[in-house]
């Protein structure tokens, strides 16, 4: 039982710092692809930028107001994405790890199953 708690605590360690690791990648990623698009739509609808059409200068306000948005919801959005599939990750991590650790158990002859009132696993005897 030891060895399965430890196992349970050690791939969600992982898996959770891995997913860590790589929503912020993706957040760092994003954030700066949307900062680039923002500078780009600012240059061409600030002060100083060429008169565009009124159809064209509202297709950029809205596509500015678009990023902006795009940017307020990236943070929750990666947030409940990561942890969804953290949690996928780990259990599916942890239902194989537990089934190899049972089948080197098995393997070295240890029993799994606890004797009543103990809760180490017993060698045969």
């Amino acid at each position: 039982m030891k060895i399965k708690m430890a196992w349970a605590i050690q791939s969600f360690s992982l898996c959770f710092f891995f997913n860590l690791a790589l929503g912020a990648l993706i957040f760092f990623i994003g954030n700066r692809s949307l900062e680039a698009l923002n500078e780009w739509v600012s240059l061409l609808t600030g002060a100083g930028a060429f008169a565009p059409p009124d159809n064209l200068h509202m297709v950029l306000d809205n596509f500015g107001t678009l990023i902006a948005q795009a940017r307020r919801y990236m943070m929750p959005l990666l947030v409940s994405l990561t942890l969804a599939i953290t949690f996928l990750l780990w259990f599916s991590v942890f239902l194989a790890g537990g089934r190899q650790i049972r089948r080197a158990g098995e393997r070295l002859g240890l029993s799994i199953q606890p004797e009543a009132g103990t809760q180490e696993p017993k060698a045969p005897s």
